[in-house]
């Protein structure tokens, strides 16, 4: 489905006995056979290098292809897939990117598709530098089970300012305040590798 018209690609080069329904015969192979010397159809194409983007994601970003293959939509507040790739789609693709990720369960990749998962190149997280005594609470999973910030904890939005992509909620301390309203997103990165954790120093007491 959706495939250029092979009619339309073929009608200046066919010879005037040919039949004009290519469309229908090669969407119905199995009713129609290939006459005894027919020209090989591979010899009729001219293979291009696909130029593909190299968009910069973080190590924790999951697989693309398996996840648009599974069924699993683009997390909402995902950046413009088409604003990425809009320089690097072939003429005849189609430009609604942004609506077939988020229902990936209506559109099929076609046979032959590039894997989306090499348009991509991954890049590490970096960290912001923040010392944490142990025993700090684990972070990912404060989060999980719904643990508010407690009262008088740092400023978090302060502390992790610099360190947030261009798209990121800037509203981090009022997330982490009210926890069970804001879920963490489909592969968001594991919160406690953003930290450094430092142990306390034993103290030694002299008798």
């Amino acid at each position: 489905p959706g495939h250029v018209s092979v009619t339309d690609r073929l009608e200046d080069f066919l010879p005037p006995n040919h039949p004009w329904n290519l469309d229908k015969m090669l969407q119905n192979p199995s009713d129609y056979k290939l006459p005894l010397g027919h020209p090989d159809f591979s010899s009729m194409m001219k293979e291009e290098n696909l130029r593909l983007p190299k968009i910069s994601v973080y190590f924790h970003h999951p697989n693309a292809t398996e996840s648009f293959i599974s069924g699993r939509a683009l997390p909402p507040g995902h950046m413009s897939v088409t604003d990425m790739l809009d320089d690097f789609l072939p003429p005849n693709h189609p430009s609604n990117l942004d609506e077939m990720l988020e229902n990936p369960s209506e559109y099929d990749l076609p046979l032959g598709h590039p894997d989306l998962a090499k348009m991509m190149r991954e890049k590490d997280l970096p960290t912001t530098g923040i010392e944490l005594f142990f025993p700090h609470p684990d972070v990912t999973e404060s989060i999980q089970a719904r643990r508010a910030l407690p009262v008088g904890h740092p400023n978090v939005a302060e502390l992790l300012e610099e360190c947030l992509p261009r798209d990121h909620p800037l509203n981090l301390d009022e997330m982490l305040n009210k926890p069970s309203q804001f879920p963490l997103p489909f592969g968001h990165p594991d919160l406690n590798r953003l930290m450094k954790i430092e142990h306390i120093p034993p103290l030694i007491f002299s008798a």
